[in-house]
């Protein structure tokens, strides 16, 4: 049987040390990019700035500092709220000092807590909502297999397909 914190906590343990680089929003979706910044052209011929590693999340999530909610999910409602909201965390987050991830937690319903410098936190919540993704986490430009969150639990294609039992599985 596969333990969702740990398993989750190992893939996200790349971050640890690395700048939070980029923040912005594709709808009500939440993208963050970690890591030094690089360019890339994608498929469509555009041209965008992406990180050593990206988390997207279609899930529950809030920012604190200091314990206290500075935005949350509810702030990407409209195409202005999300416009601003995501201008005011990359002024706190990333610009002009990035924050650092110092820490970072799981439980086994799919949370993360990603501890970041000068008492900042992410925290992502799992909608709980079967086949719905809540967030995935993945190196950009890259042809590895994506980590994802889905109803709260690990998608089983995120894990490596060994023919081992999921225990040995990470």
């Amino acid at each position: 049987m596969t333990d969702t914190k740990t398993v989750i906590t190992q893939h996200l343990a790349v971050l640890l040390g690395l700048e939070l680089s980029g923040i912005n929003h594709a709808a009500d979706m939440l993208t963050l990019q970690f890591g030094q910044l690089r360019q890339i052209t994608t498929r469509r011929g555009t041209v965008k700035q992406v990180g050593a590693w990206a988390l997207h999340v279609q899930c529950g999530w809030r920012v604190e500092q200091s314990g206290r909610i500075v935005a949350s999910q509810d702030d990407l409602g409209t195409d202005d709220a999300a416009r601003r909201t995501t201008e005011r965390l990359d002024g706190l987050l990333v610009d002009p000092i990035p924050a650092v991830v110092e820490r970072v937690q799981a439980n086994a319903s799919g949370g993360i807590w990603i501890d970041l410098s000068h008492d900042r936190r992410l925290v992502v919540t799992p909608n709980d909502v079967a086949e719905d993704e809540d967030w995935r986490f993945f190196a950009p430009d890259s042809d590895g297999p994506h980590f994802v969150i889905e109803g709260g639990k690990i998608d089983p294609d995120s894990l490596p397909s060994s023919g081992a039992s999921d225990e040995k599985q990470s």
